[in-house]
C-alpha cells in the first residue's frame, strides 16, 4: 500500500486534511499525519512587517493581530522533520496550503525534495483551488476542490504502479505546459464517508524544538476543544469568501448536503469516549438554516452528548424559534456575520443579499433571546466611501446591546470575484491604515457605548481625534475589555447554575437508584429468612438436606459459591461485570456458606425478583 504524509500548516484542527487521513486509511494505505507548528495568534508592531493575505483582526487599541501567524521553522525544528521524514520514507507528501502560508509552503516542499527526492510532493487546500496554475509550478501535482475521492484514487494508482496522471481533480506542470484532468462530481451522501480522524497512531507535532507522536502541543484547544462539521457548503456567494469561487469550479457544491444527526452524534460520541469533556464547535458555515433539524440534532445531542457548544448564524437565519432551540440547549455563544452596515456595499460589492433592516431584525431576536454573541464586519475596505463608513458606524449604534464586534481586515486572495472586481476598478489592495484608525475605533466605540446623535456628530466631526485617535483607541480598549468581560462572567455564572442543575438531577438519580438498592435487599433478606426456616424445619423434623461435595448443607442442591453471578467449573464466581469486585454481592461480604450469618441467593427469589422489576 501506498505510504503518504499529509502535512497541515499552522492549523493543527484542519478538518480537511484529517478527513483524508480517515479515507486514506480505511483503504489500507499507510496514511501520516504532521502538524507542522500550531495555530498562533500574534500582536504586531506598528512597524512590524505584515503580509496582505494574512488573516488579521483589528484591535480596540489600534493594533493589528493576526490570527495564525507563520512562525519560522527554527533548525532544530528542520532537523526534526528531515528525520521524520526519513523513517516514514513517503511515496507522497501532501501539503495543505492557505494563502496566507505560500511562502512557508515552499520552504517545507524545498525540504522534503532535499531529503526524500523520491517522494512525490503535492499541494492541496483553499490556495489551490483559487490559483491552480500557480500552485502547480511549485510541486508536482496539485489538487483541486474537494478530494475525498481523488486523494484515494491517486494513492491506488502510486500503490499499482498505474499513471497518476489519470487521477480528477488535478493539476501538474509537464514539459513547461500546464495540464489538468476533469474535476469529478463531490460526494453526496457525506455518511459514507469515515469520521475525522483525531487518533494518535501516526499523528505527529512539530512544535517549540520538539516532535512527540500522539500529544497534541500542550496550548493546542485540540485538549479541550472538538470541531465537527455537519453540512457541507453554504447557499450564498459572497463575493469575499473562497466558497464563492469553489462554486465557479466545482457548480454542485452550490447545494448543500447534509450528514445524518446519527452519524453526527456517533462521530461526538467517539470524541467524549476519548476526551471526557470538550467544548463542541460547529463548523458549518450557517449552522441555523433548518428548525427541524436542529430540533432533531439537540434532541439527541441533549441525551448523548451534552457538551457546551458554539455556532454560526446569519441574518437571514437568526429566527426566534431557531433562537429558542439553542437556548434551550445552553449555547454558549453565536457568531453572526454583518461585515458591512452600507447597503451599498452589501449589495453591489459584498453580493451579500442581506439589508440592514435584516440584520437589526436578527440583532433584536437575539437580544431577546438572551444569547451571547458576536458579530463580524469587515474593515479597511477601498471600495468604501465616507458615506459607507457612516452608515455602518450608525448601524452599529442602533443593535442591541450587549454584544461582541470582531473586526477584520478585507482580504483580496487570488481568483475570488472581489479580487477581480477590484483589479477592474483600479482600486489598491490596501489602504491607508492611519486612516482607519479613527474609523475602527468609532465603531468598538459604537458596539459598547450608548451615544446621543448629538455626541455621535460630534465625535463625527472632530479632526484632531482623526488625526490622532489614540485618545478614542484608549477609551474603547476600557469599554471593549468591561463588555467582554461582564459577558464571560455572565457565561461563567449560566454555566454554574446549568452544572448545580445537572448535579442536582444526578442526586434525584441516585437516590432512585439508592431506594432500588435498599428494595432488592429487603427482598433478599425475606428469601433468606424463607430459606433459614425452611433449614430449621427439616432440623426439627430430622430431615436430611441436600449436601455438597465437602460435606457441607446446600440449599436447593446448588452450590454455595453462587452469589448473584456464575459459578466456573472451579466453583468460583463470576461477577455481573456491576464493577464490585466478585467476593461482593449486593453491598454484602461474601462469607463462607457454613456461617450461619451467611446470606445465600435462593434461585427461585431470583426469578421472582426478575419478574416483579427488582
Amino acid at each position: 500500500m501506498a505510504r503518504i504524509l499529509l502535512i497541515t500548516l499552522y492549523n493543527e484542527f484542519n478538518l480537511g486534511v484529517r478527513q483524508l487521513i480517515s479515507e486514506l486509511r480505511e483503504e489500507g494505505h499507510e496514511a501520516y499525519l504532521l502538524c507542522l507548528k500550531q495555530y498562533r495568534k500574534k500582536d504586531l508592531a506598528p512597524e512590524e512587517e505584515w503580509y496582505p493575505d494574512w488573516q488579521t483582526e483589528l484591535t480596540p487599541d489600534g493594533g493589528r493581530r493576526v490570527l495564525s501567524y507563520p512562525y519560522p521553522l527554527s533548525p532544530c525544528e528542520i532537523q526534526l522533520f528531515r528525520d521524520l521524514l526519513h523513517k516514514i520514507r513517503p511515496h507522497y507528501v501532501g501539503l495543505s496550503v492557505y494563502s496566507a502560508f505560500v511562502p512557508q509552503a515552499q520552504q517545507v516542499t524545498a525540504i522534503i525534495k532535499e531529503t526524500v527526492p523520491e517522494a512525490m510532493v503535492g499541494w492541496g487546500g483553499p490556495h489551490v483551488t483559487l490559483d491552480p496554475a500557480g500552485s502547480a509550478e511549485m510541486c508536482d501535482v496539485a489538487f483541486v476542490g474537494e478530494c475525498d475521492v481523488p486523494m484515494v484514487e491517486f494513492a491506488k494508482a502510486l500503490d499499482g504502479g498505474r499513471d497518476w496522471r489519470e487521477t480528477p481533480n488535478i493539476a501538474w506542470i509537464e514539459q513547461g505546459k500546464l495540464h489538468r484532468q476533469p474535476i469529478s462530481p463531490v460526494v453526496r451522501d457525506l455518511d459514507s464517508l469515515p469520521f475525522t480522524f483525531f487518533g494518535q497512531e501516526g499523528a505527529y507535532y512539530l512544535e517549540d524544538d520538539e516532535l512527540v507522536e500522539g500529544r497534541p502541543f500542550p496550548s493546542s484547544e485540540l485538549n479541550t476543544s472538538f470541531k465537527i462539521m455537519t453540512t457541507r457548503g453554504c447557499p450564498y456567494v459572497c463575493t469575499f469568501c473562497m466558497l464563492s469561487f469553489q462554486k465557479e469550479v466545482m457548480p454542485d457544491t452550490t447545494r448543500l448536503r447534509f450528514r445524518s444527526i446519527d452519524h453526527c452524534m456517533r462521530e461526538l460520541e467517539e470524541a467524549k469516549a476519548r476526551m471526557g469533556h470538550f467544548f463542541m464547535e460547529i463548523e458549518d458555515d450557517i449552522f441555523t438554516i433548518k428548525p427541524e433539524r436542529m430540533r432533531e440534532f439537540f434532541e439527541q445531542y441533549s441525551k448523548r452528548i451534552r457538551m457546551p457548544f458554539w455556532c454560526y448564524t446569519h441574518p437571514n437565519y437568526a429566527r426566534p424559534e431557531m433562537l429558542q432551540i439553542l437556548k434551550e440547549n445552553h449555547v454558549e455563544f453565536i457568531i453572526m456575520g454583518i461585515q458591512t452596515g452600507s447597503d451599498r456595499i452589501a449589495t453591489e460589492v459584498f453580493d451579500r443579499r442581506v439589508t440592514n433592516a435584516t440584520v437589526l431584525k436578527a440583532a433584536q431576536a437575539i437580544h431577546e433571546s438572551g444569547i451571547r454573541v458576536f458579530y463580524d464586519i469587515i474593515s479597511n475596505n477601498p471600495f468604501e466611501t465616507e458615506e459607507d463608513r457612516v452608515e455602518t458606524f450608525q448601524l452599529l449604534r442602533q443593535i442591541p446591546k450587549p454584544y461582541g464586534l470582531q473586526m477584520g481586515i478585507l482580504n483580496f486572495y487570488p481568483g475570488i470575484a472581489i479580487s477581480r472586481m477590484r483589479e477592474e476598478r483600479g482600486l489598491p489592495r490596501t489602504v491607508d491604515f492611519q486612516q482607519y484608525r479613527f474609523w475602527n475605533a468609532m465603531y468598538y466605540l459604537a458596539s459598547t457605548v450608548d451615544l446621543t446623535d448629538a455626541q455621535a456628530e460630534d465625535l463625527l466631526r472632530n479632526e484632531n481625534l482623526r488625526r490622532d485617535p489614540s485618545l478614542l483607541e484608549s477609551i474603547v480598549s476600557s469599554t471593549v475589555r468591561q463588555t467582554r468581560e461582564n459577558g464571560e462572567l455572565k457565561s461563567i455564572t449560566s454555566n454554574y447554575l446549568r452544572e448545580v442543575h445537572r448535579l442536582a438531577d444526578r442526586v434525584r438519580e441516585l437516590e432512585s437508584e439508592l431506594h432500588y438498592i435498599k428494595a432488592r435487599r429487603g427482598l433478599n433478606e425475606f428469601l433468606w429468612m424463607s430459606d433459614r426456616l425452611r433449614r430449621l424445619k427439616h432440623d426439627v423434623l430430622g430431615l436430611k438436606p441436600h449436601k455438597n461435595g465437602n460435606g457441607h448443607p446446600q440449599p436447593n442442591g446448588k452450590n454455595p459459591n453462587y452469589r448473584n453471578g456464575t459459578a466456573d467449573s472451579k466453583g468460583q464466581t463470576e461477577p455481573r461485570g456491576n464493577g464490585h469486585a466478585s467476593n461482593h454481592t449486593n453491598g454484602h461480604s461474601a462469607q463462607s456458606p457454613s456461617d450461619p450469618l451467611a446470606i445465600p441467593t435462593n434461585p427461585s427469589g431470583e426469578r421472582l425478583a426478575k419478574q416483579i422489576g427488582l
